[in-house]
């Protein structure tokens, strides 16, 4: 069976995430991961330019393995040592990576999209037609920016943020009328960087005013829904969104999330988690944190 889930890839090039304390798993962790997560049915990887050398990971997994996933990379403008002519520059993250193709080219920020779509539209479509890329993609935080990628055709999917706090009615309508665009909806932040795991006492005071939600959020859980059956499922059964990205640091948290995606939670639930609604928008960008 196919799974919804994408295995993000920054931790296997940066240390990253809140939770993370153990920094970059070793080649032989990231090596366990990719298998279970191939053995599991998850087919796609999700990288970029920025992530340190993760790419350069995934394409030594890839020369010395039978199993080969499907990879999204993105454009990083302020990343060293890539071409500035676009094709080379796919074509370079290819023999990285060690693929045929690419499942999607993707812009890494609304900015990186605003200053070169233009600058390389010609070049992207041209990669698209002879089959090296299948998808032309932007990476987004806001709505207003998914609204106005929406204006063009040529992107034909997108990332952003969607979890417990950072829900449907924060995201639906405009998930919806990408939907309806024929745009295919990747999810990132299911656990917003492992915040929704953290003690309401030890949150840095940035951040001390999600405490009630996530109290919220808690008051929610019993023995048939732990945090990360409510965090995944929630998204996951969003019938808008396509794939949900996640990062794990070890195999056991793969294999957690993976039970997890198969648990249904009961709708009274789903209408429980989209009653709740953060006030403070901006801290549900771990930017600002």
């Amino acid at each position: 069976m196919n799974s919804k889930l994408i295995l993000g890839t920054v931790q296997f090039g940066l240390d990253y995430g809140v939770n993370n304390t153990a920094g970059k798993p070793s080649k032989e962790n990231i090596k366990s991961i990719l298998d279970s997560a191939y053995n599991s049915g998850i087919q796609l990887l999700d990288t970029a330019e920025a992530y340190g050398d993760s790419q350069n990971t995934i394409g030594e997994y890839h020369n010395n393995s039978t199993n080969k996933f499907n990879v999204i990379t993105k454009f990083s403008s302020n990343t060293e040592g890539f071409s500035l002519n676009i094709i080379e520059r796919v074509y370079n993250n290819l023999k990285i990576l060690d693929v045929d193709k690419l499942y999607c080219y993707m812009f890494h920020s609304f900015d990186d999209f605003n200053k070169y779509f233009e600058k390389y539209r010609k070049d992207l479509l041209i990669l698209k037609r002879d089959g090296i890329i299948n998808n032309i993609g932007v990476s987004l935080y806001s709505n207003d920016e998914l609204e106005s990628v929406l204006k063009f055709n040529e992107i034909t999917l997108v990332q952003l943020p969607f979890n417990l706090l950072d829900n449907n009615n924060k995201r639906g309508n405009i998930i919806k009328k990408a939907k309806a665009k024929g745009i295919e909806i990747h999810t990132r932040s299911a656990f917003l960087q492992g915040l929704f795991f953290k003690n309401t006492s030890e949150l840095k005071i940035k951040i001390k005013p999600l405490g009630p939600y996530l109290n919220l959020l808690n008051d929610l859980c019993d023995e048939h829904y732990k945090m990360n059956d409510l965090a995944l499922n929630y998204v996951c059964n969003q019938k808008n969104i396509d794939k949900v990205l996640i990062g794990v640091d070890n195999v056991h948290q793969l294999e957690s999330n993976i039970l997890s995606e198969k648990k249904n939670i009961k709708k009274e639930l789903t209408n429980n988690i989209e009653a709740i609604d953060v006030e403070e928008t901006k801290l549900l960008n771990p930017s600002n944190w």
